[in-house]
């Protein structure tokens, strides 16, 4: 199966900072196969599971605190846990 799934190959441009306000940007190859094309194989049974939505979405900055509260996940989170 995975022989026919579309290969897809992205070519980005990636920061790379090694200190002092020193940075070089280097061009990266990403190749990746996306195993949701499954279902575009007619002789592979493909079905969808209706599953919880909800669930805590990472915050990688302080800035994004306010959004974190209002979409629940601080909810969903605290929920999860005794702090």
């Amino acid at each position: 199966v995975a022989q026919r799934i579309p290969t897809y190959v992205t070519i980005k441009e990636v920061k790379y900072r090694w200190g002092h306000g020193q940075e070089d940007i280097y061009p990266v190859a990403q190749i990746e196969k996306l195993w949701s094309d499954m279902s575009a194989l007619p002789d592979v049974p493909c079905g969808y599971l209706v599953v919880p939505r909800p669930r805590g979405q990472q915050m990688k900055d302080p800035a994004q605190l306010d959004a974190w509260v209002i979409d629940g996940s601080k909810d969903y989170v605290a929920g999860l846990a005794a702090f």
